[in-house]
C-alpha cells in the first residue's frame, strides 16, 4: 500500500469514526483514542527514527506494520460505529 493510499484511507476512516462516535459508548471512543494517540506516537518515533537511519529494514519494517495496526484499529472502531445504528 503506498503512502497516497495509505493517507486516504486514514482520512476516510476517521472520517467515518468521527461521524458516527455519537452512536458509541463513551467508553469504547475513550478506548479507540487512546489506543489511536499510542499508535500515532508509534508511528511518528518510527518516521523520525527512519528519516535519520532510511536503510534500516527493520524501521522500514516496524513503520509499516504500525500503520497497518492504525488502519485496522479505524477499521473496527469505524465498524462499530456503523453496528451502533
Amino acid at each position: 500500500e503506498n503512502q497516497a493510499d495509505y493517507l486516504g484511507s486514514i482520512t476516510e476512516l476517521e472520517r467515518a469514526l468521527q461521524d458516527g462516535r455519537g452512536r458509541l459508548d463513551p467508553t469504547t471512543v475513550k478506548v479507540v483514542e487512546d489506543n489511536l494517540a499510542i499508535i500515532n506516537q508509534a508511528v511518528d518515533e518510527a518516521q523520525r527514527a527512519l528519516a535519520e537511519d532510511p536503510a534500516n529494514g527493520y524501521l522500514s519494517g516496524y513503520l509499516v506494520e504500525t500503520r497497518r495496526r492504525k488502519l485496522d484499529l479505524l477499521r473496527q472502531a469505524a465498524s462499530l460505529t456503523e453496528e451502533a445504528n
